[in-house]
């Protein structure tokens, strides 16, 4: 199996990943997408090529899809055709497909030598958009509100298939018992005005004001929280918060969809209209290959937490506990499927409903800056085309 990893500087402030509302998942990690008590994105060293997959490992892959159909994309003289992949943040579970499908040899089986690009200070969405990378992690939020601005972006696979981001407390707090109790409390915000309406949202669901001092601290703002510097702010339900529990202090946590704020699909794989018609084959060969992963994940979290750590030593070595833990809430919790609906397939309805929710919010503007006041044809903005 071929991969190559590109080394990328990182940064030391990280824009928080749009999948909150999706962390990474908010607007996803926009799905705080997808991040972590990973506090430096450390240089991704470049990893062997691996020779031989575990027998084990090799037993199982039969279990995710089909594979007597699987799409391929290599040439006639049988050479992999490259592809490129760029990150949100540090490989964490929201990644585990991708990293499924390369380490179980599903990209080569596909005829495709995918080259993962790591986070540096470029969100992957504009990444994407620019062509300089081919697909990349972004969420419903983020393409809905990037595409209406002008980029070249098309959701091609949705990684959850609902929010997995919280408005998060400390626990114990008497006088914190639902969300209009943080009515002129101190929120640890990440400089997004999403953000800041997913937490008023939230707030006025619940019979508050949605009144609250706002203090911009990124990733800083977990430690605050923990530090008492502030009384909430927001998480990705599979990440932080399952760190939060590992380390004996759990959250009291509000899911935004129990007081009224619209669920999205926070998580999802995009590429561009441009890369998409030029190169059809490739892109349904991808697909499939990563619809296969995230299969095998939420068949097998267990084995699938095995091969995340395998691919990144460098950066969840010392998380080993975390991505087992993230992993099993993951596939007990059913984020990567959906009752009626194909593996990675669009939910219509909740494109529109968030679609709403921006356009009320004032986040839809076009590419010279202006406020839209009618809501796009969202069904432009997604595509299943390349799953079937």
């Amino acid at each position: 199996m071929r991969r190559t990893i590109i080394h990328r500087s990182s940064t030391d402030t990280i824009a928080t990943r749009a999948t909150i509302a999706t962390r990474a998942t908010i607007a996803t990690r926009a799905t705080i997408a997808t991040r972590a008590t990973i506090a430096t994105r450390a240089t991704i060293a470049t990893r062997t090529t691996i020779v031989a997959l575990a027998a084990g490992a090799l037993a199982l892959t039969g279990c995710a899809s089909s594979s007597g159909d699987t799409a391929n994309a290599s040439s006639p003289g049988g050479d992999l055709a490259k592809v490129s992949f760029a990150l949100d943040w540090a490989p964490n579970t929201g990644h585990v497909g991708l990293y499924v499908a390369d380490e179980l040899g599903y990209f080569e089986e596909a005829g495709l030598d995918v080259e993962i690009l790591p986070y540096g200070s470029t969100p992957a969405t504009q990444l994407v958009s620019a062509g300089e990378a081919d697909f990349g992690i972004g969420g419903q939020s983020q393409v809905q509100m990037g595409r209406t601005s002008g980029l070249d972006l098309v959701s091609v696979y949705r990684t959850t298939q609902t929010d997995t981001g919280r408005i998060v407390t400390l626990a114990g707090r008497d006088d914190i018992t639902r969300p209009a109790d943080l009515d002129g409390l101190v929120f640890g915000g990440f400089g997004a005005p999403l953000y800041t309406a997913l937490a008023k949202g939230t707030i006025e669901g619940d019979g508050g004001t949605g009144d609250f001092e706002e203090v911009a601290l990124d990733t800083g703002a977990y430690e605050a929280l923990s530090q008492g510097r502030i009384d909430f702010t927001l998480s990705v339900s599979t990440w932080e918060n399952v760190q939060a529990k590992l380390d004996g202090h759990p959250y009291q946590e509000f899911r935004y969809q129990d007081f009224g704020v619209p669920d999205q699909q926070g998580g999802g794989i995009v590429s561009s209209e441009a890369y998409l018609d030029a190169h059809p084959d490739e892109a349904k060969a991808f697909v499939h290959a990563i619809a296969r992963g995230y299969a095998y994940a939420d068949e097998h979290p267990d084995e699938a937490a095995e091969l995340l750590l395998k691919a990144n030593p460098d950066t969840l070595g010392k998380s080993k506990e975390l991505v087992r833990a993230s992993m099993q809430l993951i596939a007990d919790e059913g984020y990567f499927r959906a009752d009626g609906l194909e593996i990675g397939a669009a939910n219509p309805a909740f494109w529109d409903e968030f679609g709403t929710f921006l356009l009320d919010g004032g986040f839809l503007v076009d590419a010279n800056g202006e406020k839209l006041t009618e809501q796009p044809d969202w069904s432009e903005y997604y595509t299943d085309e390349y799953l079937g």
